[in-house]
């Protein structure tokens, strides 16, 4: 789990009368009462006291959240579950928080960490009601930043604002560090965070909600800005690789060369070639697809070439193809890679000559058609196994744009996931549905073998069967819980991502008794990959013997 990922309607549970994080009762409360509250507090006891309470209240709340962050999700590391700090504040409206920057030493647990707080609200109050204090006055923050820290390491971690808007600074700005770091400079905050044991009373509630209940987009402004033209089927996508395949294709689609899709079944490759239509001066064309390995080679190619008039039985009328059809547009073919020999020396023929011979007929026609072909397969080996030809492979990869599988670009598994259960809360008329932070962690962990279709399906299916709108893990297809059994059997939670992927190669060389050639088609990689792979393996071995 990224702290990046983090959403608020996921987060929490919205009954009426009953609100909770995950089983810790929750209310709303309207901050002007609290800021009246911490004004009556000033006006009886003191700036000092006042000060001590509310750093009290701030370091419980985050030393709370810190440990329902821990019991509800699995973080990739210590620094996202701290980021999740700042992320918090954001979504509880307590303020922006943003790490301006972060050190951590875990061994040692030595922190330094900046904060800048805007719209800090107990800053507002002071430029709204009280006028410039003369001290910094973010008080909550800075104490629910150290409680949120101090739990996340199990060490004294503390937060002084050092800028405030509050005493008539441009920008709310704190520091932290661990309490070794902060040296005798921080002995003058000690007293506004001395309490009863606070973190033993959190371990001890963390432990009772666990027992009661068990166990969520990087924002979208980020792509807006880079491709301002981005349609709606990639908004919600977000990892680097596919940035890169969206930054080529806009700039293909600006000219009419032959453009080759290749990628998995089900990433998406006849979704990014209207996209290319799309944005070409084509747009107002037609875009027409048609997948070429789901015909016979007489069928497939009337669709595409058309026929005349007695051309074969039942060929009552002439008839325009598709590439015709497709006229001052775009004709997309699908499945390319699986078209017969004969098919091949047709299409090449169009690529080359840019005019089509209908059935039945001996006159070429010219075409004005801007082509885009797709393929899940390696056509690099077809053409060693002479089964795809040369010549026309180079003719359709002028452009070549690979798609990379889901489980390759896992930043976009939950970004694409909440896109679906938009998609699903209109079409089956659910209107709350939403993701249960339990599932967030299965669809990051599975490989997704069918891609973005197997993830839409599932999301489909789970908001078929869900009760209340809430997509629990076993709402998902029972295929995705035997794989990430079976997965957790084979390797241990503790086990790195080098050491798995070393031990399931060794599996699958195992299985295929050291044939290499299967082996790496199994993994999905070539022999050369997988070669070079087996080596660095043996090299460590032997630098630990």
């Amino acid at each position: 789990m990224k702290s990046d990922d983090l959403k608020l309607d996921e987060l929490i549970d919205f009954s009426e009368g009953w609100l909770s994080l995950k089983g810790r009762r929750l209310i709303i409360m309207d901050m002007r009462a609290l800021l009246q509250l911490r004004k009556d507090l000033t006006d009886f006891l003191g700036t000092e006291q006042t000060r001590r309470i509310l750093s009290r209240l701030g370091y419980f709340w985050g030393q709370a959240d810190a440990a329902a962050m821990k019991r509800i999700f699995s973080w990739d590391n210590t620094t996202e579950w701290l980021r999740a700090g700042p992320k918090l504040l954001t979504i509880q409206g307590l303020t922006k928080a943003m790490i301006k920057s972060m050190s951590l030493d875990e061994k040692s647990k030595k922190i330094t960490m900046e904060m800048i707080w805007n719209n800090s609200y107990e800053a507002d109050h002071y430029d709204i009601e009280s006028g410039a204090s003369n001290i910094c006055v973010c008080w909550m923050l800075a104490a629910y930043s150290s409680g949120y820290a101090s739990f996340c390491l199990g060490t004294e971690v503390y937060f002084i604002e050092e800028k405030c808007r509050g005493k008539g600074d441009r920008i709310c700005k704190a520091s932290g560090k661990d309490r070794k770091s902060w040296g005798d400079a921080i002995n003058p905050f000690l007293p506004y965070f001395q309490s009863d044991d606070i973190h033993g009373k959190i371990i001890s509630l963390t432990k009772k909600l666990k027992r009661k209940q068990s166990q969520l987009e990087r924002q979208r402004k980020k792509i807006a800005s880079v491709y301002p033209k981005i349609n709606k089927d990639f908004a919600n996508v977000r990892s680097r690789s596919f940035h890169q395949v969206l930054d080529l294709s806009t700039k293909v689609a600006h000219f009419d060369s032959t453009v080759l899709i290749t990628g998995e079944s089900g990433v998406g490759k006849e979704v990014l070639a209207r996209y290319i239509h799309t944005h070409s001066h084509r747009s107002k064309g037609p875009f027409i697809a048609i997948n070429c390995g789901a015909l016979p080679d007489t069928l497939l190619e009337s669709e595409l070439f058309g026929h005349t008039k007695g051309a074969f039985t039942g060929a009552n009328k002439d008839r325009i193809g598709l590439f015709e059809e497709a006229r001052k547009g775009t004709i997309f073919l699908d499945e390319i890679g699986d078209i017969s020999p004969a098919m091949q020396i047709k299409i090449l023929r169009v690529l080359q000559e840019r005019e089509i011979l209908r059935l039945g007929e001996n006159k070429p026609r010219k075409i004005d058609v801007r082509i885009i072909a797709a393929t899940n397969k390696d056509l690099a080996k077809e053409i060693e196994q002479e089964t795809f030809r040369e010549d026309l492979y180079y003719r359709l990869a002028v452009v070549e744009i690979h798609i990379p599988p889901l489980r390759e670009r896992r930043e976009d598994i939950l970004p694409l996931a909440r896109y679906f259960v938009k998609q699903f809360s209109r079409k089956l008329r659910i209107p709350r549905l939403k993701l249960d932070p339990a599932t967030l962690d299965v669809l990051q962990e599975y490989t997704w073998p069918g891609n973005i279709r197997q993830l839409e399906n599932a999301i489909e299916r789970a908001s078929v069967v869900s009760r209340d709108g809430i997509l629990l893990p076993e709402n998902l297809p029972a295929s995705i819980h035997r794989s990430l059994s079976i997965a957790s059997q084979l390797f241990p939670v503790n086990l790195s991502l080098e050491k798995a992927m070393e031990q399931h190669i060794a599996n699958v060389l195992h299985h295929t008794e050291g044939n290499r050639t299967k082996a790496a088609r199994i993994l999905g990689i070539s022999s050369a990959t997988l070669w070079r792979k087996t080596k660095q393996m043996e090299s460590k071995k032997g630098d630990r013997l």
